[in-house]
């Protein structure tokens, strides 16, 4: 009996077969030039020749080489009891002499040098994660390699090296020892995971149970199409493109403005380009720009842009697409990708799922396109595609020790990663972010970060990552500014990082006038009735007024209150249903609250009537949306600019009486910020409390700073004054010396928060995959991935109802991200869970959630704990 490589009801793919067919995929991925140049920069400073290219190809090949074990292939033999895993186990054979020589492990090490053990060991990480000995093998159990009647591990060991060295005969052939450098194993791993992927899809590569020794010639046919098929043959769409204009990209009437021409012109050799320029001045066109120079230059063959919330996402997703379109020739088929988890789309077209690998596509797409929509149809997958929008998450979980990192990392090498509002970022995730980037840079890669209102700090630490590993740590925090001269660093401005780490500032001068903002202060932050009053008043007369609140509880609190006010014909209506818009409603409805946003508040939305759009942090970022009054909590200054972003943010000729000029109304206690020290404005995101307990802004003495030059400052010009207004009350030294002047208990919680920001530090860099540690047994991922996230705090389960039910808006409704509070910190089982299921309540259009002991309500309001 010969090794199998796939079992599938009863159909049989020979092992080296299916070896052959992963070899062929990685060696097809690494004829693209792109790819190619990220293995040539992380072998640096040696050789990489046709000879290491066709080694590693033979590495690929043995990727599966654990499967040879007795108790792997007896998961095919009926009546057997006794089975195990084939990577784990595949590192007992390097202790165990007589295996090791039938697969030929020790002429490898001898001939090719001491680069094979960690670029085996790369290789059999291609299940997503590195593998482990298993901890009751001990030097190998007896029953693993043990001969039976049908079977001999030795003999499957001898076949798979012997067909290998007849199908790979140029990586034996004189040349360089393999380089050894952790960011080729770490590369390495990722692109074998992907060959694996793509050399087990069915729609390419049959099942083959008959010994073919010519099995090669087949499987290179097929990975040529199955590289091609699935979009990862990008090389080629250059050839087919002639150079786009502005115009031709976005539009005939439109011109480039500054902050766009400044990216465009900047060096396409230059690594990194940070982009400091204010909300609605073309910052999306701008990093489409930048893609498009790049890509004609051969330096990348995809885009990944990263926003911070799914909302943000969404709504981009469209507009990057258009671009896109008209910047690739027809033949590149490239379909954008929408990615967030919940969703998929690709381009305008949207799919479900029909079983666990089937997809159907409402536009009905011929073959070429499904195909095509491959990296669309996964989560892992999203940072493989030719072009995609997504969650900075997707991102982050490429810099993280989880399952898939080194797949999303090594797919990301080949693109553009654009960060969008990159300020949002906590202190975590800032980190987290840090080494993505830093990897990202090693391998040669390219990045656009963007932000209207980042920090000196901030940039210096982002700055940090394109340093060597051994400088960053004494670089970040050391070389920030003091507060004068940050103050004067110009605005907006591009800076631009190149390939040695060396950085360059450019001033944008846009000769653009902004906006002059009236500011001015409410007490009536825990006053929902006082807000609703307000709001209703404007919106009937006739303003778009978008009220944006801390936490839901405090969204909702208004919403009740404009109801009790007789304003629900001018909210924010799904399906006729008058709502609100937050994180907390089920996925199928997020969709909906989207779309009803962008109609109500887009910049071409057509509203004869004021409306009354009530929401939380999910309408702060990235949203095209243009507001007549803002009325908005207190939050931290550069998170308060973002947010008067959506304000009078197109030119519009019919706003109404009264609000023809930008005016926003921030939301502060009736009583000192002081009592947010010891929890007492938890409720409405601010401060912490002695418990542990902490708001979603929890720096106390940035809101004070924020909260006095609003006070101290009764119009605000945007842009002009966004750099002093941001320095002004973020920069730590600033920060510092104001809290000293309110007292002892200020300065005891400066001293907490810095301390937490540091112990969040430290969480992601224990977290961060430092890709250039060794490939060895020290390289070990946490059985349990939802213990490492990409965003700290009040994470919860991700629910899926047994069956689909009808939620408040009427449409079916089956997935809910749920924060771990409503469940009182005390998170069902992964069992609950999977039983979890939805039935109508008394109530009208409103679902019972019942999760193990715990039942939610489901309205128009989002889902909530019972009373």
């Amino acid at each position: 009996m010969d090794a199998w490589g796939k079992f599938d009801k009863g159909r049989i793919h020979r092992l080296e077969h299916h070896c052959a067919d992963v070899a062929a995929c990685f060696e097809a991925l690494l004829r693209d030039p792109v790819l190619l140049a990220r293995f040539v920069r992380a072998a640096a400073p040696a050789a990489f020749t046709d000879t290491t290219a066709a080694r590693l190809a033979y590495l690929a090949f043995l990727h599966d080489f654990g499967k040879v074990n007795a108790l792997f292939q007896a998961k095919a033999w009926p009546g057997q009891r006794k089975k195990a895993g084939h990577t784990g186990e595949a590192l007992l054979c390097f202790d165990l002499p007589e295996i090791a020589e039938r697969l030929g492990l020790y002429e490898l090490a001898a001939g090719w040098g001491d680069a094979v053990e960690p670029l085996l060991r790369a290789a059999l990480a291609h299940h997503g994660r590195p593998a482990t000995r298993r901890p009751r093998s001990g030097d190998g159990s007896p029953l693993l390699w043990a001969p039976s009647e049908n079977y001999d591990p030795c003999a499957a060991a001898a076949l798979l090296r012997a067909r290998g060295r007849a199908w790979f005969p140029e990586a034996f052939a004189d040349g360089p020892k393999l380089p050894n450098t952790p960011a080729l194993a770490h590369l390495f791993a990722g692109i074998v995971t992907l060959a694996d992927q793509l050399g087990s899809d069915e729609e390419f590569f049959k099942f083959e149970p008959d010994l073919d020794p010519d099995y090669i010639a087949r499987a290179r046919r097929s990975a040529s199409n199955a590289i091609r098929g699935r979009n990862f043959q990008r090389s080629v769409w250059t050839k087919g493109a002639t150079p786009a204009s502005f115009q031709d990209l976005f539009g005939p009437d439109l011109v480039p403005r500054p902050a766009q021409q400044a990216v465009a012109s900047a060096p396409v050799e230059a690594s990194l380009l940070i982009l400091e320029s204010e909300t609605g001045s073309g910052k999306t066109e701008a990093a489409v720009l930048r893609f498009a120079a790049l890509w004609r230059a051969g330096l990348v063959d995809g885009l990944y842009f990263a926003v911070p919330t799914r909302a943000a996402a969404k709504q981009l997703h469209g507009r990057v697409a258009k671009a896109l379109k008209n910047l690739f020739p027809r033949g590149a088929r490239v379909q954008t990708a929408l990615a967030v988890p919940g969703y998929l789309r690709a381009d305008e077209a949207e799919g479900c799922w029909l079983g666990r690998f089937d997809v159907y596509w409402t536009d009905k797409p011929d073959e070429e396109d499904r195909l095509a929509r491959w990296s669309a149809e996964s989560s892992r997958k999203f940072l493989s595609s030719a072009a995609a929008v997504g969650t900075v998450d997707q991102v982050l979980l490429a810099g993280l020790k989880v399952k898939w990192a080194h797949f999303r990392g090594a797919s990301l090498s080949r693109s553009l990663l654009v960060v969008d509002e990159v300020h949002a970022s906590d202190a975590y995730m800032t980190t987290v972010l840090q080494g993505v980037l830093a990897s990202h840079w090693a391998l040669g890669g390219h990045a656009l970060l963007m932000s209207a209102t980042l920090g000196a700090e901030a940039r210096v630490k982002l700055m940090s990552a394109t340093l060597r590993p051994e400088a960053r740590a004494s670089f970040a925090g050391t070389k920030t500014p003091p507060p004068a001269t940050a103050k004067k660093t110009p605005y907006p401005v591009l800076t631009v990082v190149d390939s040695d780490g060396a950085a360059e500032t450019q001033e944008i001068v846009t000769g653009e006038t902004g906006k002059s903002v009236a500011m001015s202060t409410e007490p009536w932050l825990r006053n929902p009735a006082a807000i609703a009053q307000a709001a209703v008043a404007a919106a009937r007369a006739g303003a778009r007024v978008l009220v944006i609140r801390n936490t839901v509880s405090s969204a909702q609190a208004v919403f009740y209150a404009v109801l009790q006010e007789g304003g629900e014909d001018i909210l924010l209506t799904v399906e006729g249903i008058a709502t609100l818009h937050h994180g907390r409603f089920a996925v199928e409805d997020r969709r909906l609250l989207d779309d009803a946003v962008v109609q109500t508040l887009g910049g071409h939305a057509e509203r004869a009537n004021g409306a009354v759009v009530i929401g939380t942090q999910t309408l702060e970022q990235s949203l095209d949306i243009d507001a007549d009054l803002l009325v908005t909590d207190i939050c931290p200054v550069d998170v308060l600019l973002q947010r008067i972003g959506r304000l009078h943010r197109h030119q519009r000729e019919n706003r109404p009486s009264g609000f023809t000029a930008p005016r926003c109304t921030v939301l502060v206690p009736d009583a000192d910020l002081g009592t947010g020290l010891d929890g007492g404005l938890l409720r409405h995101g601010l401060g912490s409390s002695r418990n542990g307990n902490n708001g979603i802004y929890e720096n106390l003495v940035c809101i004070e700073a924020t909260r006095r030059l609003v006070a101290d400052r009764g119009t605000w010009n945007v842009p002009a004054m966004n750099r002093e207004l941001v320095e002004q009350a973020t920069h730590p030294e600033i920060l510092n010396e104001l809290a000293g002047t309110l007292g002892e208990e200020w300065k005891r919680h400066a001293a907490e928060v810095r301390g937490r920001h540091a112990a969040e530090d430290g969480i992601g860099r224990q977290n961060t995959l430092d890709r250039t540690q060794e490939f060895d047994e020290e390289l070990v991922f946490i059985d349990n991935d939802e213990k490492i996230r990409t965003r700290l705090g009040d994470d919860g389960p991700r629910v899926a109802l047994l069956e689909p039910a009808p939620g408040p808006f009427g449409h079916a409704v089956e997935m809910f991200n749920l924060p771990r509070h409503i469940f009182k910190g005390q998170v069902p089982t992964k069992d609950e869970i999977a039983e979890a299921r939805a039935e109508p309540s008394p109530a009208q259009r409103t679902l019972l959630v019942r999760i193990g002991d715990y039942t939610l309500i489901y309205d128009r309001t989002g889902i909530r704990r019972t009373a």
